[in-house]
């Protein structure tokens, strides 16, 4: 059952996204044109990893958790993959509100990743333990960042796993075997991994954090 904090944040981060759309649809350009119509749907694939980690955490039968899982992870990378938008930038005019539009939509990806990311590390720590807890943290961690990679230089997107799924794996391969040989990426996706394994520690940290008065002193 969700509380009070729950529907806190699932509020804060719907404010945070309603934010990045205002300012997009108010930008002197034509409404829902470029760069906020890509935005608009890079938004909406970014909230698709939330709703099957709600799924994930709430579902009573074990047998869903396999199928709500792939589909949390395959989505996953779009979470985060609102921050290599801010590439983006130095192409617009209207800087600072395109500072504004593109920070929020970084912040509201970054939030969504990672309290996916905790809704389903706390359900496999409760079903499995502990340690298939942490190693499914470390292994989406690095397949987000490959998920990025693959979004951002090779331009495949979420559902191509599905309708071209040996293409994706081909590409992606080559890019494994040969990592040095595409050093922008390579670096973008360690980047990743690093931004966003911290960022998911810092919200776990914090989601545990407690305080206690000493009376004594």
């Amino acid at each position: 059952m969700i509380d009070f904090r729950g529907y806190l944040l699932v509020a804060a981060l719907l404010a945070t996204t309603a934010l990045t759309l205002v300012l997009g649809i108010t930008d002197p350009a034509a409404p829902l044109s470029y760069p906020t119509w890509f935005l608009v749907w890079n938004m909406f694939l970014a909230w698709i990893p939330m709703l099957f980690a709600a799924a994930f955490a709430a579902v009573a039968r074990r047998g869903w958790l396999l199928p709500l899982g792939l589909g949390w992870l395959a989505f996953l990378p779009n979470a985060p993959y609102l921050v290599t938008d801010l590439v983006h930038l130095g192409e617009q005019d209207e800087l600072w509100r395109h500072v504004l539009q593109y920070g929020f939509a970084a912040w509201t990806g970054i939030l969504l990743g990672t309290v996916s990311l905790l809704l389903v590390h706390k359900r496999i720590d409760r079903e499995f333990g502990p340690i298939w807890g942490w190693l499914t943290v470390v292994m989406s961690v690095g397949l987000c960042a490959i998920g990025v990679v693959i979004g951002r230089f090779q331009r495949w997107n979420s559902w191509d796993l599905v309708t071209r799924p040996h293409a994706v794996v081909a590409a992606t391969f080559e890019w494994v075997r040969s990592p040095l040989s595409y050093v922008q990426s390579t670096g973008v996706g360690l980047a990743v991994a690093a931004f966003f394994g911290l960022a998911y520690l810092v919200i776990w940290a914090l989601s545990g954090l407690r305080f206690s008065a000493n009376p004594g002193r």
